[in-house]
């Protein structure tokens, strides 16, 4: 099932868009969404940006919640506050839960 984000939404960019001078972690608003056919992505026009009259077209995976970069933002705050011993054993249990994740896809 794919997201859709409402439209008037604000959404986060997940990656810099050079070409616009924008930001990974950029807030733009969506103004439009473009359905696509099954198993592609959804295209959205956002604005804002302080960007006066300029619309930008991405596709759904390069931008997220707002909500959820924050979260994204406080979990990196968190880990650059462990030492270097404490972030291999993290590795180490990221590792194992991302195997359990694939291995519970696989079975259901």
């Amino acid at each position: 099932m794919k997201i859709q984000y409402p439209i008037l939404s604000q959404v986060a960019l997940v990656q810099d868009l050079p070409e616009y001078n924008l930001k990974r972690g950029n807030v733009g608003t969506i103004v439009e969404h473009y359905p696509m056919p099954e198993g592609e992505e959804d295209g959205y026009s956002l604005e804002g940006f302080n960007l006066p009259h300029i619309t930008i077209e991405v596709s759904a995976s390069q931008i997220i919640p707002v909500a959820q970069l924050q979260e994204e933002e406080i979990i990196l705050t968190k880990l650059r506050k462990l030492s270097g011993a404490r972030l291999l054993e993290l590795q180490t249990y990221l590792d194992f839960l991302l195997q359990k994740e694939e291995s519970d896809h696989k079975s259901a």
